[in-house]
């Protein structure tokens, strides 16, 4: 376990298990589908600022750092997700 992970999780999104778990599934959605928000292979969605459809939703390491915190999460606490 990485200290300094866990104190930016509290820090970022607060204490608990359940905050973990919910980093973890954001990373499989990204890892396993190619978008964190979507359960299922994603067709892309609707840019607001630009009116036009994008492969994906965003950038999954926005805000900086959630990449790395997900990815941990997963690793830690996502044992439900691994197959």
């Amino acid at each position: 376990m990485s200290k300094r992970l866990e104190n930016k999780i509290t820090r970022w999104y607060g204490k608990g298990t359940p905050t973990r778990v919910w980093l973890a599934k954001h990373w499989h959605r990204y890892i396993t589908y190619g978008c964190s928000m979507c359960w299922h292979e994603c067709k892309g969605h609707q840019n607001s600022v630009r009116s036009t459809y994008s492969k994906g939703y965003g950038d999954i390491n926005s805000p900086k750092g959630f990449a790395e915190i997900a990815e941990y999460a997963y690793d830690n606490y996502g044992e439900s997700f691994k197959s």
